[in-house]
């Protein structure tokens, strides 16, 4: 409810609407104290001026003089306190002007009976309570301005994120897929004499990887749907190679709606054909995706390929790293390095978290 009248309160002409209700509730209020207390005994035409006279200071004091008093810098600060006694001055002299316009007294009695200490006091009294009543509406005014600014911000960060994310997801795509198209594409050129139903066999599967790097654009993404892609992985490297690779994959589904940011797994897995030694029958690669109700857990292992024509990985790892720590926050574990001969990456994702 609050929600919906503050945005009510941005709107033009809800805006309008809301401040005549306020404002007939005031005057009927007043007016109505001074009849119960027999106090009232102005025509009607003096509250038409007297309360247009208010409404215009309330106005003029919160959207006028503290609107722009408040945007000088600090050395015009102190022009405030003599602006307001010039307000309230002027709004006495109107006051009074509207008192004595309205009177078929002469001058002389005028004087006596309008002028006097306890009027006077009476007179700026009003001013100064319009005033303060337009201040608070001015600080409260600001402080939902900057609230509805502060949102907007947030909202614009949370959308610059959320396209941060996706480029990231785009640039670790493009990381995989010219890798994977120049082998494959070499291994197809060489097959196609050779083996034409092992060629036939790679463009399918790199047909389907191409297929779901291009076309998977959601935030999250099924784990067992990228799995299919890894199968594809390895399948093409194993082709590659003349199925002489040595690798273990292993997989244990409980929750199969498991899900996971696209293309994690798929850059997992392809830093070991791309940073590993596989020909050794004594250190086989590891590929090990499990997953619970509350946790996917995803390990890998492989015999590192020392050699120093084969570009770094860990360029891709810190990109994993930085697209985890986004979307996941605290809800997730990942760790990497060197144990023993191997090269050992632990990813556990807390899926109740998140």
């Amino acid at each position: 409810m609050g929600k919906l009248l503050y945005k009510d309160w941005l709107k033009p002409k809800k805006s309008v609407q809301i401040h005549l209700i306020c404002w007939c509730i005031f005057i009927i209020y007043e007016v109505s104290i001074l009849k119960l207390m027999a106090l009232d005994y102005q025509p009607f035409f003096f509250y038409v001026l007297y309360y247009t006279l208010n409404i215009c200071l309330f106005y003029f004091h919160s959207l006028v003089l503290l609107k722009r008093g408040t945007t000088n810098t600090r050395n015009d600060f102190w022009r405030l306190p003599l602006f307001f006694l010039a307000e309230l001055l002027v709004y006495f002299l109107i006051s009074i002007t509207i008192s004595y316009g309205l009177s078929s007294l002469e001058n002389e009695l005028f004087y006596k009976k309008f002028l006097t200490t306890r009027v006077i006091a009476g007179s700026v009294w009003r001013g100064i309570y319009f005033i303060l009543y337009a201040s608070a509406y001015y600080l409260l005014f600001s402080y939902n301005d900057k609230k509805r600014k502060e949102l907007t911000q947030t909202i614009e960060n949370e959308q610059l994120k959320n396209e941060v994310l996706r480029a990231e997801q785009d640039f670790l795509r493009a990381q995989i897929n010219p890798h994977l198209l120049f082998n494959t594409l070499s291994f197809i050129k060489y097959a196609a004499k050779k083996k034409p139903e092992e060629a036939n066999e790679a463009i399918m599967r790199l047909s389907g990887i191409m297929g779901f790097a291009l076309e998977n654009n959601s935030q999250t993404i099924l784990v067992s749907k990228e799995l299919e892609q890894v199968e594809n992985i390895i399948k093409l490297n194993q082709l590659r190679f003349n199925h002489t690779l040595h690798i273990n994959y292993i997989i244990s589904l409980a929750n199969d709606q498991a899900t996971i940011i696209p293309i994690i797994l798929l850059t997992l897995v392809e830093n070991i054909f791309k940073h590993g030694n596989l020909l050794d029958k004594d250190y086989p690669a590891e590929i090990r995706v499990e997953s619970t109700d509350e946790l996917l857990i995803i390990r890998t292992s492989n015999l590192p390929n020392y050699d120093m024509s084969v570009e770094s990985g860990k360029k891709g790892l810190a990109n994993i790293s930085s697209r985890l720590e986004q979307f996941y926050k605290n809800n997730y574990k990942f760790s990497h390095g060197l144990k023993g001969r191997l090269f050992e990456i632990a990813l556990v994702i807390n899926l109740k978290g998140h």
